[in-house]
């Protein structure tokens, strides 16, 4: 595969053209506050957006999944390339996993994160979207990141700290400050910078809007995180889930403690001398 070409990428959101009237109101409603992931999502956006600034030169997404951010960086780099992980593929959206044509759009290189298949110092900024939790051995793959980061690249990276197990059985961590400079720092990147997403007002109603969904509007709770929803109780449960969201929202504004978050976004730049242990 010539990595200096650029193919021609779906459009965030991934609702195709063949998508029925019911998947296209779905697909409103997970943009909306009928949806527990309302407030994380808004959050992650806003996260992506200032995250990219950082970004320049060549760029690897591990973990790219459906490329949900790429906006924020394609026009900011010079080359973005999305990587993920064969097993991890059965969580994508089901409209996008059987078609081979569009996922083949989404993901440029299939590989895994504990072995990226690049050579070392190949990319000037790696991003991690919301995927570290999902690594068992997460020093490998940091290991790894620092490996294929030009000296002086950055490191962009958000990680959850409040939030349901998700993408089970693929679900393993959550992560405080003071535990992503630990493990960013072992293997030879320098924190600039670590924002919390959000604050204990946001991470309160996010979880409240969960348990709503979960005990009241599920009929059924997959082993992947996901729930399917009931067609009798969940009209009745969404509309609280939506002012639960918005009241949150509000509080949020009104709050400074970041005791509690959704979760961080962090800017970190390889040393110049750095060595991976």
């Amino acid at each position: 595969m010539d990595l200096r070409q650029q193919p021609k990428r779906a459009t965030q959101g991934v609702v195709t053209s063949r998508a029925s009237l019911l998947q296209r109101l779905n697909a409103l409603r997970k943009r909306s506050p009928f949806s527990p992931y309302w407030m994380e999502r808004s959050w992650l956006r806003r996260a992506m957006e200032g995250l990219s600034h950082h970004a320049s030169g060549r760029m690897l997404d591990v973990g790219c999944g459906e490329r949900p951010y790429a906006e924020f960086f394609e026009s900011r780099v010079e080359q973005y390339l999305g990587l993920e992980y064969p097993p991890v593929a059965d969580n994508l959206n089901p409209d996008v996993w059987n078609q081979p044509e569009l996922l083949r759009s989404l993901v440029d290189v299939w590989g895994d994160a504990q072995r990226l298949p690049f050579a070392d110092a190949s990319f000037d900024t790696v991003l991690a979207a919301e995927m570290l939790e999902h690594i068992p051995a997460p020093d490998a793959c940091v290991a790894e990141i620092a490996r294929v980061v030009k000296p002086g690249g950055r490191f962009l990276l958000t990680v959850p700290l409040i939030a349901p197990l998700h993408q089970w059985p693929f679900d393993f961590y959550r992560y405080t400050p003071k535990g992503i400079e630990a493990i960013v720092e072992r293997h030879g990147f320098e924190v600039e910078l670590i924002t919390p997403r959000g604050n204990f007002a946001s991470a309160t109603g996010a979880t409240l809007s969960h348990w709503l969904v979960r005990s009241l509007a599920a009929s059924k709770l997959h082993h992947d995180g996901s729930v399917a929803l009931s067609r009798w109780r969940a009209p009745f449960v969404l509309p609280l889930v939506f002012v639960t969201q918005v009241f949150f929202w509000i509080c949020e504004h009104l709050s400074n403690d970041t005791a509690a978050s959704l979760g961080y976004s962090v800017v970190a730049r390889r040393k110049l001398s750095a060595s991976t242990k």
